[in-house]
């Protein structure tokens, strides 16, 4: 995980390092540094660590499901932020950028924020100020809880990726950093900025209670840092100035409630007290027992007459009922086809998915409506071999090297017979169907001799000889693409099937030249001149195709009308099985910590990724390291994909894009509402009742 890669335990190293260098600068005059001191820390202040601490715990936890509420529901509030601040990040990126600030700011944006959090949680406990580290700790801990709900619902993008013309410099400073932070930040938690927001809260507490003036020193070193985080967080293409503000903000927010919440917590958790009432529950276990009954019954002595707090605590268990359910249905959004139980394959176009299973020498074929829930099981003659399927439209087709059967969609019930089969004495090397209309089509069928077109409707051929080299083919209405290789790289030519007109595309699977130079300097070797194209897709005038680089591979998405091109991919990850429809491209992409090893010996999964054409934007949907998917299709308002987990089990999964509330739970969510009404009248009633009262006496 990320504890185990080295450039993350070369920072934590560092900042251990660092802040214990820096302990006769900031230490209280009267102090003193012995290493019997970090001994003690440990054991006086240990429940003070489990609370700090305790956040990086749950951190990761909160951030997979942020990714999950990102990807599900798009809750994207960065428009609003680019609307106040335009292109001021940018502005600050440009004016001050050189290749050292860039090495510098990124080091000192990580390991400089762990020195900052770290010195300011143990030099008070090391120094023994129970005082201030009783504060200080709370204050840490309020902050990570109030931007728990901004991180969820009030995503905001990272300026590099969201500002035109502005790069992520930290995230993209090596293929290693690359990595680390892809694994540890959705990338989507702009506000509050936390790097500015927990030293601020550390400094307010110590001005606020630093009556005797011995962490002067350090006040001041903490401003000096916030300052320049400030700039660094900008420049280094991560966080809006808005982020500022609201880390300010919650820093500000967290303090106060340190004000009201550190007495009645340390009065139950201070560690010396603990140490005591172990002491009197060994040497009296039925007193012990009795008391602590005793302070609970009591506890529940504001029930038996309930006033407007007990009231409140109910409405707000009913808010945090509602959106409890509210957020299990759209982080549950993905179904398991339980029929498909291990499918080898599948394939899906519009309200229809196709898979294949192979049991012992059996192969069967369903085909699902994922809209009516309704199967069907394909007919036909039997395949001796596993067979593979594509779809396009209301039509699909299911091959082997050396036949092919033509299927069409319709409202009928029972077995769906093919159209017809169309034999092949070559080896077939792809197959690609398009729908010129509800009941006419084309197949192209890629043999190492000719490229076949075959109609749907009468089933006439037409040979393509130009398309002979070719490895891989695709279609769209009477549009057949098809590969070639050329000295000058990976082409694509696209002809129509009724005329002779062909246009050729050179694809230009290249990244930026920073990234294409930090991929070199890792020593990966890149080959542009010999790359190959080894999958196509097409749907409208949009072509996907990736791309053999080398050490791994690229998807590009094509405007074949503007001749466009974008590199959709992660340019240091492997991607693969492209999907295109409805306006999206689904995806696979594998994280790799060591881009230079070959995608069978990498070690990590497959996660599905989606990119939405209208927006440009690229979203990840899985994020389960143990498990592998592969295959995913885009069809009507849904994605599907087959998911392996690590003891060799398959799935066929589904996930809509549109959010929905299971019945059940909408029943519940309509009970609350309901209850809602009489307890906000009733705790109304008891505010008003208690405010007469008071003026009164």
């Amino acid at each position: 995980m990320v504890a185990e890669t080295g450039i993350y335990i070369t920072w934590v190293t560092g900042a251990i390092l660092i802040s214990i260098a820096m302990m006769p600068l900031f230490k209280p005059q009267f102090a003193r540094i012995s290493l019997d001191g970090f001994v003690d820390m440990f054991r006086r202040y240990w429940a003070h660590m489990i609370v700090v601490f305790s956040v990086y715990l749950w951190k990761d936890l909160l951030d997979g499901l942020d990714r999950i509420l990102m990807a599900n529901t798009q809750l994207d509030m960065t428009f609003l932020v680019y609307a106040i601040e335009g292109d001021a990040s940018l502005w600050v990126q440009e004016g001050l950028r050189n290749d050292f600030l860039d090495v510098i700011m990124t080091h000192f944006y990580v390991m400089g924020f762990m020195t900052a959090v770290f010195s300011s949680f143990i030099y008070p406990i090391y120094f023994d100020d129970r005082h201030m580290a009783d504060r200080v700790s709370l204050s840490m801990f309020w902050v990570y809880i109030l931007a728990i709900p901004f991180y969820l619902f009030l995503n905001v993008k990272v300026t590099g990726n969201y500002i035109q013309g502005m790069e992520t410099i930290a995230y993209d400073l090596t293929p290693e950093i690359h990595n680390w932070f892809n694994r540890i930040d959705p990338f989507t938690n702009g506000m509050p900025s936390l790097h500015i927001g927990l030293p601020f809260a550390i400094w307010l507490t110590m001005h606020r209670w630093d009556e005797d003036g011995r962490w002067h020193r350090f006040r001041l070193f903490l401003i000096i840092f916030i300052g320049l985080t400030s700039v660094a967080i900008i420049y280094l293409g991560i966080h809006w100035f808005v982020d500022i503000i609201g880390g300010m903000v919650v820093a500000i927010l967290a303090v106060n409630i340190t004000s009201r919440t550190h007495e009645p917590i340390w009065r139950l958790a201070d560690e010396r007290l603990f140490t005591r009432r172990l002491a009197r529950t060994l040497d009296n276990p039925r007193g012990s027992i009795r008391s602590t009954l005793n302070s609970l019954t009591s506890s529940l002595d504001p029930i038996k007459e309930p006033g407007k707090n007990q009231t409140g605590a109910i409405i707000l268990a009913l808010i945090l009922l509602t959106g409890s359910v509210l957020l299990w249905d759209v982080t549950h959004q993905k179904i398991s086809i339980d029929e498909a139980e291990s499918p080898t394959s599948a394939s899906g176009s519009g309200e229809w998915l196709i898979w294949i299973e192979e049991s012992g020498q059996e192969v069967s074929i369903t085909a699902t409506n994922v809209i009516s829930k309704t199967n069907r099981t394909l007919g036909g003659m039997t395949w001796e071999s596993t067979p593979q399927v594509v779809s396009s439209g209301n039509s699909f087709v299911i091959y082997n090297e050396f036949r092919a059967d033509y299927f069409r969609h319709d409202s009928g019930t029972g077995t769906l017979e093919p159209i017809f089969s169309e034999p092949s004495v070559e080896s077939l090397i792809d197959i690609s169907i398009s729908s010129a209309s509800s009941d006419s089509g084309y197949i192209a069928m890629l043999s190492n001799e000719s490229l076949r077109i075959v109609d749907t409707s009468d089933r006439s051929t037409r040979i393509l000889e130009s398309a002979s080299n070719s490895s891989v083919i695709a279609s769209s209405g009477s549009l057949v693409a098809f590969s070639e290789n050329s000295p000058s790289g990976p082409t694509v030519n696209i002809t129509s099937v009724d005329s002779d007109l062909t246009l050729t595309i050179l694809l230009d699977p290249r990244s930026s030249n920073r990234i294409e130079e930090s991929i070199r300097n890792s020593g990966a070797l890149l080959d542009f001149g010999n790359s190959t194209i080894v999958e196509l897709v097409m749907d409208s005038n949009w072509l996907v195709a990736t791309v053999d680089v080398g050490p791994f591979n690229r998807t590009i998405i094509v405007d074949t009308l503007s001749i466009n091109q974008t590199l959709i991919s992660n340019p240091r990850w492997d991607s693969s099985s492209p999907s295109i429809g409805e306006g999206k491209v689904a995806f696979l992409q594998v994280t790799r910590d060591d881009i230079i090893s070959t995608s069978q010996d990498s070690l990590r999964n497959n996660d599905v990724y989606v990119y939405y054409i209208e927006s440009a934007e690229t979203r990840q949907h899985t994020f389960d390291d143990d498990v592998n998917q592969f295959q995913p299709q885009i069809l009507l308002d849904r994605l599907a994909w087959i998911e392996v987990n690590d003891q060799g089990e398959k799935q066929l999964l589904v996930y809509s894009f549109i959010d929905t509330i299971e019945p059940r739970n909408s029943l519940l969510l309509q009970a609350s509402i309901l209850a809602m009404i009489p307890l906000i009248f009733l705790w109304t009633l008891q505010s008003y009742g208690v405010k007469i009262v008071t003026q009164r006496v």
